[in-house]
């Protein structure tokens, strides 16, 4: 039984318990509103798409089945008052308590700290919805909008209960994870789809996910849901109107910047990937996002695992395994011995069911061989993965040779990559060509005398910093 199944079980015996507590048209009753009108959240969604302004969804939630507890002892109205300091255009509170440590109490006192606070974000309801009491309850509680889970509710089921929530003036946030799920639901009128990048049923996550369903959002709004842990993730998702973001606010420690968009977009813009490191002193360099270890068996920049354990890394959050040409059992070896958060693989050296059992997050390189056509690629090397990770790299056909691409495949790129392949601090304004690049990957471009240079990542961090991105957000804030 998959966890989401454990989740749907216990909430079916919670419901015994409120309907043996409840009367339901009593609470009918008490919901209805004195003039039926648009739910607030789709007018909210307008306007911020018309002003272009993101719409930030801010979690409040104290553990989860992928993480355990996050926050056990949080402190519910700082953190919501937090939240709205900040930006937040709705904040989202759990009220699941076996698996997700919430209840409608934690509801309640978030819309108490809300009405105390001029024009106050919206409060959503997470919850795992299967009947018309658990929205009457929600809506008792101060919800202004539900969470509605394609996976767990027939199309039929799914489209009552959306009725019933906007009958009294609940928008609704309708969630889905794959393009089955959306398929199933596509004929029904509802305006905002969430794509939650968290598989339910497995709990991992793929930030690329909601960039596959965009394309067949027939006009509906997008909201990208889970796994935005920083400025590097929401790069990844950025294409979205909307962000419900959770674990990366609740963890113990994070300090929230004076602005989500601030805290998400303003440590630097375009992301930057050096690879091949070697030496203990760069585990500590600030001026890249993320550094990579390469354990290929192809690569002269390999190392070793004891090599690298001999390192002492202590800060995973920024170290990327790079794989390349390693079998599956390599791979698993190397990820039990060391707690990557993310690695590196290449499209073709593992089948798309493998890459599903990884947890890490996945950088996906493509190396586009020159004679095959964008459009081959596309089908052959990209869009078997595309759902399974969380972006991709493009890469020249021979990876870290310090060679550049020779495809016109970036041009066309329908997913946010990191361009690679002979780039260093004098042409890295290639990247500006391509509307989908959010950053570079450089290996070769970082070196002197076969060595990693320290300058070299401090200059082109430099570099990055004063370039403009074709989709800048300062246009936008």
């Amino acid at each position: 039984m998959s966890i989401l199944d454990q989740i749907v079980a216990s909430k079916r015996k919670e419901m015994i318990q409120w309907y043996a507590q409840y009367q339901l048209d009593t609470l009918r009753i008490a919901c209805q509103p004195e003039q039926k009108s648009t739910p607030e959240f789709y007018q909210r969604l307008a306007q911020a798409q018309a002003t272009g302004q993101p719409f930030f969804i801010a979690e409040f939630k104290r553990k989860s089945p992928s993480e355990g507890w996050i926050q056990q002892h949080a402190d519910l109205p700082a953190q919501i008052r937090a939240y709205a300091a900040a930006g937040a255009s709705a904040i989202s509170v759990l009220t699941d308590g076996p698996y997700f440590g919430g209840s409608y109490e934690d509801l309640k006192a978030a819309r108490a700290v809300l009405d105390t606070i001029p024009h106050p974000p919206l409060l959503l309801q997470k919850e795992f919805i299967l009947d018309p009491l658990q929205i009457y309850l929600a809506r008792l509680a101060g919800a202004d909008l539900i969470l509605l889970i394609a996976a767990i509710l027939s199309p039929e089921t799914l489209e009552s209960l959306r009725l019933t929530a906007e009958s009294i003036g609940l928008g609704v946030l309708v969630e889905v994870h794959d393009a089955e799920e959306l398929a199933q639901i596509q004929h029904i009128p509802f305006p905002v789809l969430g794509v939650n990048n968290r598989d339910l049923k497995t709990f991992r996550t793929a930030l690329n996910r909601v960039n596959t369903l965009m394309d067949q959002a027939d006009g509906r709004y997008i909201m990208a849901e889970s796994g935005v842990l920083d400025h590097r993730h929401f790069q990844m998702v950025r294409r979205a109107d909307g962000f419900l973001i959770g674990t990366g606010l609740m963890k113990p420690g994070t300090a929230l910047a004076e602005s989500f968009t601030e805290h998400f977009q303003h440590e630097g813009k375009w992301l930057f990937k050096a690879c091949g490191i070697r030496t203990k002193p760069l585990l500590a360099n600030r001026s890249a996002d993320w550094l990579g270890i390469n354990f290929s068996p192809r690569s002269k920049r390999r190392l070793s695992p004891e090599a690298f354990a001999a390192m002492n890394p202590v800060d995973f959050s920024r170290l990327v395994a790079v794989f390349y040409q390693n079998t599956f059992e390599e791979i698993a070896s190397i990820l039990a011995r060391f707690p990557f958060k993310t690695i590196q693989l290449y499209a073709g050296d593992l089948p798309p069911e493998s890459v599903r059992q990884l947890k890490p997050r996945v950088l996906m390189a493509i190396k586009p061989p020159p004679e095959q056509t964008p459009e081959s690629i596309l089908e052959t090397w990209v869009e078997p993965y595309a759902a399974e990770v969380d972006c991709f790299i493009l890469d020249s056909a021979t990876p870290g040779a310090g060679t550049r691409i020779q495809s016109d495949l970036p041009a066309q790129f329908p997913y946010p990559f990191l361009l690679a392949g002979g780039l260093h601090e004098d042409n890295l304004d290639l990247a500006t060509q391509y509307p989908n690049c959010i950053g570079v990957d450089i290996a070769s471009g970082i070196e002197t005398d076969g060595g990693v240079d320290f300058e070299k990542i401090r200059r082109i961090g430099e570099r990055l910093a004063s370039l403009p991105l074709p989709h800048d957000f300062s246009d936008c804030f």
